[in-house]
């Protein structure tokens, strides 16, 4: 992961066939996983310690499976717990 780069929703969701009510289910399950990993890429741009550093992008990267685990146990049809607004 050498570009840091904060994702938008729209870009998990890109290539994924996801009628209204999955789309739905998935944006109420990984809108706040997404903006903890968008406040970690940002912590991690300003982090000089390169320890601390790598611990953000190993959160970084465990959120990106967790969000893809999540949309894919909707997609599976599991219930999934949604974040509600």
């Amino acid at each position: 992961m050498d570009q840091l780069t904060q994702k938008n929703i729209d870009q998990y969701l890109d290539g994924k066939r996801l009628d209204e009510e999955q789309k739905e289910r998935v944006v109420m399950a990984i809108t706040h996983i997404v903006y903890q990993r968008n406040q970690n890429v940002i912590k991690a741009e300003n982090e000089s310690n390169q320890d601390k550093r790598a611990q953000f992008l190993r959160s970084i990267a465990e959120y990106d499976q967790l969000v893809e685990d999540k949309i894919a146990g909707i997609v599976d049809g599991h219930n999934i717990e949604t974040y509600d607004f």
